[in-house]
């Protein structure tokens, strides 16, 4: 009677002791990351981020370079569509050419010989008419299409609509002719931009020379790229040098309050720990720091490869992405 007494005593003294401690390997990982975004398109400048590096709301990080427009051919400002500060997305300027006429030439025509078959941008040519050979005119080749190209004639009197042929050379000998023409009189060039207009570098009835800055522009008003919040850079997505579209990711960060504590568990702890238990954690490169605590957050329901995952909030959320930890439960 006595030995029953004390195994009845000593099973209600195992049940009313609380659960054993648990000790668990964890580490520091990100519950979701920010994306630090441009708010402005064109050439990234200028990236002041490192993976791991620590970042501050309102902090500068990077910029944009604004898009630099050059004038394409000589010629005149005929008409300025917007002002410094314009959101434009459009025209912002119309240049006449300084040449008179277009020539949109053919290669039918030119003797039959595979060099006079070919022309090539930037070649200047010699143009006559194919009435009487009056009217002559000099040109350089500007773009070319298969079997057609196109000439602006930079010196030389044509009437527009007529026919010419083309040649190499100033004597327009036979054999060294390259194609037959129509010329056309000359259109304004349009020069255009969808964003801000940033900078106008010329004004209307001013004469421009080939390659000269016309005006720039951005995507968006601001150039700088700010970090939206505090925390911890997890990976850079661009370098100087790209282009980027406006809103595009340039990196992407975990915020402090985002920081959880991952731990492995088997089947048996997965089913005995419940979300909102309580826990303490340690620094595993200081086992002498005082315990935090910690909150379990979730618990999986299916293992992968490795087990169950518990994620716990820490009480500290200054914790580096990474970091080792020791886990206790059930004290």
């Amino acid at each position: 009677m006595l030995k029953k007494s004390l195994s009845l005593l000593a099973a209600l003294a195992l049940a009313a002791s609380p659960a054993l401690a648990e000790t668990y390997a964890g580490t520091t990982v990100a519950s979701r990351t920010t994306a630090l975004v441009s708010a402005s398109g064109g050439v990234l400048e200028s990236l002041s981020l490192l993976p791991g590096q620590s970042v501050a709301a309102g902090e500068t990080v990077g910029s944009t370079r604004a898009e630099k427009v050059f004038a394409a051919w000589d010629g005149t400002v005929a008409l300025c569509c917007a002002e410094e500060g314009d959101s434009v997305d459009g025209a912002v300027l119309e240049i006449l050419p300084t040449s008179r006429y277009t020539v949109y030439c053919t290669v039918d025509g030119a003797y039959n010989d595979p060099e006079t078959e070919l022309v090539h941008i930037g070649e200047q040519l010699y143009l006559r008419c194919t009435a009487n050979g009056t009217h002559k005119a000099v040109g350089v080749v500007t773009s070319i299409d298969g079997t057609e190209y196109q000439v602006e004639v930079i010196g030389g009197e044509l009437y527009v609509g007529e026919t010419v042929n083309l040649y190499r050379d100033a004597d327009f000998s036979a054999a060294r002719r390259v194609g037959v023409g129509t010329a056309v009189g000359a259109e304004p060039i349009e020069y255009s931009a969808s964003g801000t207009l940033i900078e106008l570098c010329v004004q209307e009835g001013e004469i421009v020379e080939r390659g000269e800055l016309l005006f720039t522009w951005a995507q968006a008003d601001e150039t700088q790229i700010i970090c939206p919040a505090d925390g911890v850079v997890t990976s850079v997505l661009v370098a100087p040098g790209d282009m980027l579209q406006s809103g595009q990711s340039v990196a992407e960060l975990v915020q402090p309050e985002d920081v959880r504590i991952e731990v492995q568990l088997s089947a048996a702890d997965a089913a005995r720990i419940q979300i909102g238990d309580a826990a303490t954690y340690i620094r595993a490169d200081d086992p002498t720091e005082t315990p935090r605590s910690a909150i379990v957050e979730g618990v999986s329901a299916i293992a992968d490869g490795e087990g169950y995952v518990a994620l716990l909030v820490p009480e500290d959320f200054d914790l580096p992405l990474g970091l080792s930890v020791e886990v206790r439960t059930g004290e």
